[in-house]
């Protein structure tokens, strides 16, 4: 069992025809992937994961060690789990595993299970909370909705070391202008 596990959402997305769209890394239109906000915050996570010792060490999250994002294909064409990531990949020298389609979060956590480490998972927020659920001791202090509008969370799943227990936190990102400095707490079900 990896000594932390870490969920958040990818970055921010189109929300329709109109700007912002989405653009692929190398700046083509897509509505699938990140808009240009969203490659901002994909870039700024480096600092969160990986941060440089000379600034603090910021919000104690600790630099994963695994990376996870949804399968693109199947259900989902949505490259943005991935791209969210991609920054924080090549900086890390890490491999992004996208071996797991979106709905497959029970074959997803029973892989991450058996592995150690620190692992970060970006999947879509309407399935953050079923995959948080399969990590949490006690789900009641688990959100069970991710907020449309929030891209600016990360939740935490760590060994408290006393007694092998599970503590969950929500850590906010403070990356870009408009992040909100406040948990979404537990929400009662969508």
């Amino acid at each position: 069992m990896p000594s932390v596990v870490m969920l958040l959402r990818h970055a921010e997305k189109p929300l329709g025809d109109g700007p912002p769209h989405g653009v692929t890394v190398d700046g083509a239109l897509d509505p699938e992937s990140l808009t240009p906000r969203g490659w901002q915050r994909a870039g700024a996570l480096v600092g969160l994961f990986v941060p440089d010792p000379s600034y603090g060490r910021g919000p104690n999250l600790p630099t994963p060690t695994r990376l996870f994002a949804s399968q693109i294909g199947g259900g989902s064409s949505s490259q943005r789990p991935r791209e969210t990531l991609l920054p924080l990949s090549e900086r890390l020298g890490l491999v992004v595993d996208s071996r797991f389609p979106k709905e497959e979060v029970g074959e997803l956590v029973r892989a991450v299970r058996t592995i150690d480490g620190v692992v970060l998972i970006a999947w879509e927020h309407e399935l953050i909370p079923s995959i948080a659920n399969m990590f949490a001791e006690d789900t009641s202090r688990v959100p069970q909705i991710w907020p449309d509008d929030r891209y600016d969370l990360v939740w935490v799943f760590g060994n408290t070391g006393q007694g092998g227990g599970i503590e969950f936190r929500e850590v906010p990102q403070m990356l870009l202008a408009g992040d909100q400095p406040t948990p979404i707490g537990t929400a009662g079900p969508a």
